[in-house]
This record gives C-alpha cells, structure tokens and sequence, in this order.
C-alpha cells in the first residue's frame, strides 16, 4: 500500500518521471485539498483567495522539496503538512497578497459544485459541535475527509440497483447518529426478512472498516500504527470541545 510520506517522495522525480510527479501531486491533492482548504477559509480568507493560497501551498511543498526536511519516522503525516501550511500562511502574509502564488503549475482544481460541497461541510461542522480551535477542526476536517473517501469507495463498490438502495438505507448503521431506524424498519423498506438485512449489515461494516483502514494505511508510516490511528481518528469525530 502507498503511504503519503512515499506519495511526497515521488515529487522528487518531476523532472526524471513527470507522469509518476504529475500522480503523486494528484493523489495528494485529492486526499487533503479539503481539509487544507478548509483550514485556509477559517483563517478569514475569501474562498477565491483560499484556492488561491491552498495551490500556492502544494506547489511550495513540491518546488521547495519541503517534504524532504522532517524525519518521516516520526509524527503524523497530517501534523506535518499543517504545520508546513502554517509556516507557508505567515510568509504570504508578509508578501504581495495580490501576487499569483500558483505560478504557472498545472494544479488540480475542484469544481463549483465540489467547492459549495465543501464550504457547506465547513458551515455544518459548526452547528454540530465540531471544534472551534483550528487545529481541532483541521484534525476534525482531516478525520471526516477520510471517512468520507471510505464511504465513496463503498458507494462505488455498491453500485448497482438493489445494492445502492442498501448502502442508502443501511448507511445510518455506519456512521452512527441519533434517531436511527430500527433494523425491522430496514427490512421492511428493502422487502428482505430481517436475518438477510442482518446479514448485509455485516458484510457491508466488514467492507467499510476494511476501505477506512486502506485510507488510514495510506496516512500513517507504518502498518502498526494502523489501530492507534483509528482510534484516534474516531476520538476527534465524537470530540464535541
């Protein structure tokens, strides 16, 4: 499994194997545009200056080899890139606030619907007591991106009709919540008898738990530390101050 300290390690080879460089780049932005993006927005910055700052971010960290510097078999991956992202705030602070920070790098961008998405997140996360300190919330905006991944991985797997129409209703049993349905009401919108709802419950928490473990694999430098990080990952999700 790809972890993120050998994603980075492949924007090395820009000029050697520019394909390898161009996915390397892309895979990182997918997994932590958002809660990076987000963290930019809580600063107080407008969401074109965000995009702006959180490309400018990515192409610091490949074109200044920043990646290169802490020792990778310490810390957290998510602990590192913040505190890069922080140092890389207070410097385009102090410079021309109007200066093109993306240069001429082709970036990967989300689109208008994606972004709403987004900032719609950001907005619901204060009305249901994520945390208000920004580190807090950028662990918290961390910690749901990777469920959310896990989750649209699962979506792509159950796509077919009957499937999808599982996922949809057993998807509450998942990620928890109040007012849950009862598992006979379950089975009763589905038309199956309540031991084969079970029984797709429990395949389908098996293969949830399997695809946030694969996310979480890819976040941390070794396989052991895969149990610790999930707990973890599941205290910031309940944290509530």
């Amino acid at each position: 499994m790809t972890t993120h300290w050998s994603v980075v390690h492949d924007f090395a080879l820009d000029e050697t194997a520019p394909e390898r460089a161009q996915a390397a780049l892309t895979r990182l932005c997918r997994d932590y545009w958002p809660p990076l993006y987000r963290f930019v927005r809580r600063r107080g910055y407008n969401r074109a200056d965000a995009q702006d700052l959180t490309q400018g971010f990515f192409v610091y960290l490949i074109e200044k080899h920043a990646y290169a510097k802490p020792d990778r078999s310490k810390g957290k991956f998510r602990t590192f890139l913040l505190t890069l992202l922080k140092r890389y705030l207070n410097a385009a602070r102090a410079h021309d606030s109007r200066q093109k920070r993306g240069g001429d790098r082709k970036m990967i961008f989300l689109d208008g619907g994606e972004f709403n998405a987004l900032e719609q997140v950001s907005d619901n996360a204060l009305l249901i007591g994520a945390p208000l300190d920004e580190e807090r919330l950028f662990e918290w905006n961390w910690a749901a991106a990777l469920v959310g991944r896990a989750l649209e991985n699962l979506r792509a797997e159950y796509s077919g009709a009957f499937k999808s129409r599982v996922l949809a209703n057993l998807r509450p049993f998942l990620t928890g919540g109040i007012g849950l349905p009862t598992q006979e009401e379950v089975a009763a919108r589905l038309g199956v008898p309540l031991e084969t709802l079970r029984s797709h419950l429990f395949r389908l928490r098996a293969r949830y738990r399997a695809l946030l473990r694969a996310e979480v694999l890819r976040t941390v430098a070794h396989e052991d530390d895969i149990d610790e990080e999930l707990r973890y990952l599941c205290r910031v999700l309940i944290a509530t101050a």
